[in-house]
């Protein structure tokens, strides 16, 4: 469900985007990037949309081999290593404070939905309506790899990325590097190396994702990493 935060007599005022809101018991910022509304922050929701639970607590080899979907907190992998961050992430209970949870592909692609009503997982277009509002060119949005001018740097927070890597934030995106969980159930490149956050769409061959760099300004679109791997969401308000 979606509540309003304060107290006070007489009706609450509607929700408007940039408002935050709740969702299976967690809290959520909300922003306002041109006309779409987007989480402010990562997904920590152990549930799909209708309360179903999404299977946790796999152990590399379960996350290896699992046709289902997944969810992951960076850090549950039997063999992290913290090489680049004076975070502690390989702490499970700090890494989902600070980067919310890892979804495998057939969470993301499961009919129960992992967002709540009203919202949904971003397609890759709808990505690429976020980044033309930010500067992007529209010539060079359907490219691969790493595109634009400083789009990314202003998807990225002004804290938090490796080796002077942070952003300026103006998007109010909030990107946090939060890595990945591989397809061999391994932690990788959190601590301030990468973001990734899926798309809901897939092509001929692979599922469509984004990354955040430490190393770039740019915003990274690919393709080639499969469903066994686990990568962060945000949630879109659908369009009315």
């Amino acid at each position: 469900h979606l509540s309003n935060f304060g107290s006070g007599c007489g009706p609450e005022p509607a929700w408007a985007c940039g408002d935050p809101l709740e969702y299976q018991g967690y809290d959520y910022e909300t922003v306002q990037i041109g006309e779409q509304c987007w989480f402010a922050e990562n997904l920590r929701s152990e549930n799909y949309e209708n309360g179903d639970a999404i299977p946790s607590g796999l152990s590399d080899s379960e996350w290896q081999n699992t046709w289902s979907g997944a969810v992951a907190v960076y850090g549950e992998d039997e063999g992290c290593e913290n090489d680049f961050s004076d975070v502690e992430i390989c702490n499970p209970s700090l890494a989902l404070s600070e980067y919310g949870r890892l979804y495998n592909w057939y969470a993301v692609d499961d009919a129960r939905g992992l967002c709540l009503n009203g919202w949904h997982v971003p397609t890759d277009q709808e990505w690429m309506t976020m980044e033309i509002a930010l500067g992007m060119s529209e010539l060079e949005v359907a490219n691969w790899g790493g595109r634009g001018t400083d789009q990314g740097s202003q998807m990225k927070t002004n804290y938090g990325w490796y080796e002077g890597g942070n952003g300026s934030n103006s998007s109010g995106f909030s990107g946090l590097p939060g890595g990945n969980r591989t397809s061999y159930g391994l932690s990788a490149n959190a601590g301030g190396i990468s973001g990734y956050w899926w798309c809901s769409s897939s092509g001929d061959y692979s599922e469509y994702y984004r990354i955040l760099s430490h190393s770039s300004g740019k915003v990274i679109r690919e393709s080639y990493f499969g469903p066994n791997y686990g990568f962060s969401v945000r949630c879109l308000k659908d369009t009315e």
